[in-house]
């Protein structure tokens, strides 16, 4: 596993490529699911990204592409850039990426060394539950963070429903009608992401073997009277 750590060329390839996928994946127009449902892949590269890198170097993909987007690529959401984005009301959802992907990533870390992601049967299922995790660590930034630049309410009150228009609030406006497609998209990228670890089983490190830590007795007595 040591090839995976520190500053490698290798690691700073994934880092840049993975960055790029993040900005590539903001260009690609936005799709309206069934019952009004936004969809973009924003959320998909983000997960992928931490799938895929493991903690540090999703980390650094991430954080690279909000530095670019901050002094003045328009790689943001429907083209924008500058601080203004970060601090405005969709401020929270970009500071809950990093975090979501450092956090999957670690996860997705710890299932590759104890070997989970080398098994076909669990590999998929694993990646996707862990993916899942992305949801509420996004909403858990976005979400207050909305509610703290616009003013409005965490929850509904007022209103006899909370599919009702006038129902304005957090939850309302910057979870629900998202579930759905980030759902999807994250299962999408665990199967992704499954598949890529069986095309490159290192990328994450190997897994640690119990016998690679266990001193055969005919060895060891071959070295005592050596």
């Amino acid at each position: 596993m040591a090839r995976n750590r520190g500053l490698t060329g290798q690691s700073i390839a994934l880092v840049a490529v993975f960055a790029g996928l993040i900005a590539a994946s903001t260009l690609v127009p936005e799709v309206t699911l069934i019952g009004g449902v936004p969809l973009t892949l924003q959320t998909f590269a983000i997960v992928l990204t931490g799938l895929l890198l493991g903690p540090w170097r999703a980390l650094a993909a991430v954080s690279l592409y909000l530095v670019l987007g901050l002094v003045g690529a328009p790689i943001f959401a429907n083209g924008a850039a500058g601080l203004v984005v970060l601090t405005g009301p969709t401020g929270g959802y970009l500071i809950g990426f990093v975090l979501a992907a450092t956090v999957i990533g670690a996860l997705a870390q710890l299932l590759a060394r104890r070997g989970v992601l080398a098994r076909r049967g669990t590999a998929t299922a694993s990646l996707i539950g862990i993916g899942l995790l992305s949801i509420p660590l996004v909403y858990a930034v976005g979400v207050p963070w909305l509610v703290w630049r616009t003013g409005m309410p965490m929850l509904p009150t007022g209103c006899t429903s909370i599919t009702d228009i006038d129902c304005v609030s957090g939850l309302t406006v910057g979870v629900l009608p998202f579930i759905p497609g980030d759902i999807l998209k994250v299962v999408v990228a665990g199967i992704v992401a499954a598949a890529i670890h069986r095309a490159y089983p290192g990328l994450l490190g190997s897994a640690r073997r119990a016998s690679s830590r266990v001193t055969d007795p005919e060895d060891e007595a071959a070295r005592a009277t050596a």
